[in-house]
């Protein structure tokens, strides 16, 4: 302040170096602001153990596997290898992918003309083949079937839920699919796709014909 009165009285226009300051003064209060609100925030949610380096989890709008927690941010790497460096104050909820236990949502659509219970058998039939395989022993529990859940544009789905150990969840889902694919080839069951079915009269039709009889 004494150096801003005597460059006023030496003749020197001091009324931006104010507006500076205040500038500055405001941008350095309202970082404090910021800081101390992710200092907060990052200690409630590490306190309630929301996450922890290695959990797949959602925080600020981003997908990923943490790769380092500080008190005023958390880093994660998302599934393209991208690193997102999130600050707390932008974290309002955080969806951990790994605690405890996890489930494989199977939603599965098959062809209308196919029996539902005989896709359940067969859904049934997979989850026993999975079992048996490497990832059988981070199942947890047995398959639970939901049945019909949707009458889709050229699908019915259908769908079961398995109960995994945390973060196996993924790669039990993968095999699981694959297996699907091959018994539903084995019995014959159709996986859909979108197709469009057109509606032609006999009027219609012997007009979009007429020009190929003439040509011959």
């Amino acid at each position: 302040l004494t150096c801003m009165l005597v460059l006023s009285q030496l003749g020197v226009n001091i009324a931006p170096l104010l507006a500076g300051a205040g500038i500055l003064g405001l941008a350095v209060g309202f970082g404090a602001q910021k800081l101390v609100q992710d200092i907060i925030t990052g200690a409630f949610i590490q306190f309630e153990n929301a996450m922890n380096e290695g959990d797949v989890v959602t925080a600020g709008g981003v997908t990923g596997t943490v790769e380092r927690l500080t008190i005023r941010s958390v880093s994660l790497r998302s599934l393209d290898g991208a690193y997102h460096l999130i600050p707390f104050s932008s974290v309002d909820s955080v969806s951990n992918f790994m605690k405890n236990f996890s489930y494989h949502v199977a939603n599965i659509g098959v062809d209308y003309g196919v029996s539902v219970p005989e896709v359940k058998r067969a859904m049934q039939d997979a989850f026993e083949r999975l079992k048996k395989t490497e990832e059988g022993e981070h199942i947890i529990g047995e398959l639970e079937m939901h049945g019909v859940t949707e009458f889709g544009d050229s699908a019915i789905m259908v769908r079961a839920r398995i109960k995994t150990q945390a973060g196996r969840q993924w790669a039990i889902g993968r095999l699981y699919n694959e297996i699907i694919k091959e018994l539903f080839e084995e019995r014959g069951i159709e996986i859909p796709f979108p197709h469009v079915t057109l509606n032609v009269s006999n009027e219609d039709l012997a007009r979009l014909t007429k020009p190929l009889m003439d040509s011959t």
